[in-house]
């Protein structure tokens, strides 16, 4: 097991696996197996030149309504997926000419990854977050990310580019905003400050631009030692009244999308996060910091609205959470690990090297 993205919606769970090359599906009540989309990219090489060179997949995951599943995969390439018959319907490529020569040697798009689906415009949003420019040496280019339309026959709309920008994290739409916010990688180029950030984009504005963003400078919060010190932006999740949480800095931040204001919580924020509205609560993995030295990795529970910390619940090695709002059950895959003890050891040895996807549920009487 090597789940890259685990996704809640409509009573299944998703989970996108590298080392199986497909998308698996279970329900999220019963936790019954569903079925598996395979075909996809698998676990290959990264560094570009040819399709199995060009960035592994599948990476993550998002639902458009319609019965169709957007998963992104590795060689630039998104599939559509047909939920009701498990299959890969199409495809599409989002190479463009500064990372792709053309040829069947000169693909250095690299992986799509991260992805989101904008219901109000039908337009699916996915990151080619590390492409490399097709002349040697291959050094890295600007990060990018595409349009798509959601509704056949699956035309590209327009790409938009973060200058000087080598990395993205999870995009999400903002209803509220009429948004898709995105999370921008930050880097020190010498003495040069790139700082991370959380962009807006107006989906309706051609050609595609940031209208505006919010930096999140680990340096001003007091998590770093000197300003380009230390970067790390992941995987948000957005909740109620604005409030989204966000990994940034080696903790979970909790951000306010209309401001720009951030709050930080005693709890690393992991990769992915999620917000579940069947709990109100949001769900990261990371460290625990209400102690010294901090705690294991555990589930971190957030009450969204509060933004406080409500509990965690030691998982060595979880990661990437979600849940289900129809039962709120919580969900967090543990890679194989055939050496070290991992939160999947106290289902046998067996379970540990597999890896496995543990399953949290609220205490029957609680709130």
């Amino acid at each position: 097991m090597n789940g890259t993205k685990l996704w809640a919606e409509g009573g299944n769970l998703y989970v996108t696996e590298l080392g199986n090359a497909g998308l698996y599906i279970w329900d999220a009540v019963s936790h019954d197996f569903v079925g598996f989309v395979g075909g996809m990219v698998g676990n290959v090489g990264a560094g570009g030149g040819t399709a199995t060179t060009n960035g592994q997949g599948p990476s993550s995951i998002v639902l458009s309504g319609d019965g169709h599943a957007w998963v992104s995969d590795g060689n630039s390439t998104v599939r559509v997926v047909d939920l009701a018959t498990r299959q890969v319907i199409a495809s599409v490529n989002t190479s463009i000419a500064a990372c792709d020569g053309g040829t069947a040697t000169t693909h250095y798009c690299g992986r799509t990854n991260e992805i989101t689906f904008d219901p109000e415009h039908r337009l699916v949003f996915v990151q080619n977050p590390s492409p490399l420019a097709v002349a040697a040496p291959h050094g890295a280019i600007d990060t990018y990310a595409t349009f798509i339309s959601a509704d056949p026959p699956y035309a590209k709309v327009g790409t938009i580019a973060f200058a000087d920008r080598r990395g993205q994290e999870a995009p999400v739409w903002d209803p509220d905003q009429h948004r898709i916010l995105t999370a921008v990688s930050g880097r020190l180029a010498g003495t040069t400050v790139f700082p991370q950030y959380v962009a807006v984009i107006d989906p309706t504005v051609r050609p595609f631009t940031v209208e505006k963003h919010y930096d999140i400078d680990c340096f001003a919060l007091g998590l770093a030692a000197t300003p380009g010190a230390v970067f790390g932006i992941n995987d948000p999740a957005l909740g109620p009244d604005g409030k989204m949480v966000i990994p940034g800095c080696g903790r979970a931040l909790i951000t306010d999308v209309r401001t720009g204001a951030i709050t930080i919580l005693p709890v690393g924020g992991g990769n992915e996060t999620w917000y579940n509205p069947g709990d109100g609560n949001f769900y990261v993995t990371g460290a625990n910091f209400s102690i010294t030295p901090a705690g294991p990795n555990s589930l971190g529970v957030i009450d969204a609205r509060s933004s406080t910390i409500r509990q965690y619940v030691t998982a060595l090695n979880a990661t990437n959470p979600t849940a289900a709002a129809e039962n709120n059950h919580i969900f967090a895959v543990v890679p194989a690990n055939a050496t070290t003890a991992t939160a999947c050891t106290q289902f046998g040895a067996a379970v540990q090297t597999s890896g496995c996807i543990l399953v949290f549920a609220h205490v029957p009487g609680s709130d």
